[in-house]
């Protein structure tokens, strides 16, 4: 391949991935403004990550009506007024599965770690902390599957960010404090946790 191939490779790319995001972008925007449902956000934003041709990125957008998004003052906000401290990441969504696992040991995940809307958590005879305090969110749920056998699972969420807790406790424990916001309707985005303790425990604290 010559230079000349090897630079105009290089602007295509970079063409690629600037076209890539602002579908993103878009898309978001739509979703925002309540034109698609989640449903429809999450299978167009897989979609646009797995893009290879601008025609593929165009397809998924073209049928969009024109919004603007929405003002700090906005009528529609995330529950209770909570504002993502990192920011909101579209690229997120539908990106590979995240999953941890912990035998017999400590397993903490602080910082900006989060890759994915979708985590998977294995527990068994230890403790996993799963800290979404410093984290940039996806539009929409991040999906976090905790599955603890005679161990502990605790989720530290900032304060404000809405969760919906449905995991099975069977000779165990599955509890949200009370600082916890649980009320998700008209949210932006939230944390949905299934899964399942056994003999062991999955809890849920806000804070700041």
């Amino acid at each position: 391949m010559t230079a000349y191939q090897n630079e105009s490779r290089g602007y295509h790319d970079g063409g690629m991935e600037s076209v890539r995001q602002q579908t993103i972008d878009r898309l978001t925007a739509a979703f925002a403004a309540d034109a698609i449902t989640m449903d429809e956000y999450e299978r167009r934003a897989t979609a646009a990550n797995a893009a290879t041709s601008l025609d593929q990125l165009e397809s998924l957008s073209f049928d969009l009506p024109a919004v603007q998004r929405p003002k700090p003052d906005g009528s529609r906000k995330p529950a209770s007024g909570y504002n993502s401290k990192n920011g909101i990441n579209a690229s997120l969504v539908g990106s590979t599965p995240l999953t941890t696992g912990c035998v017999m040991g400590d397993r903490n995940l602080t910082g900006n770690w989060l890759s994915s809307d979708r985590v998977s958590s294995f527990t068994v005879m230890g403790s996993t902390k799963l800290d979404l305090r410093d984290v940039d969110l996806p539009p929409g749920p991040v999906h976090i599957e905790a599955f603890t056998l005679m161990g502990e699972t605790k989720i530290v969420v900032p304060r404000g960010l809405p969760v919906r807790l449905n995991v099975f406790a069977f000779m165990g424990e599955s509890q949200a404090g009370r600082d916890v916001n649980q009320q998700i309707n008209g949210a932006t985005t939230w944390v949905e946790i299934s899964g399942f303790a056994m003999m062991g425990s999955v809890t849920v604290r806000a804070m700041d």
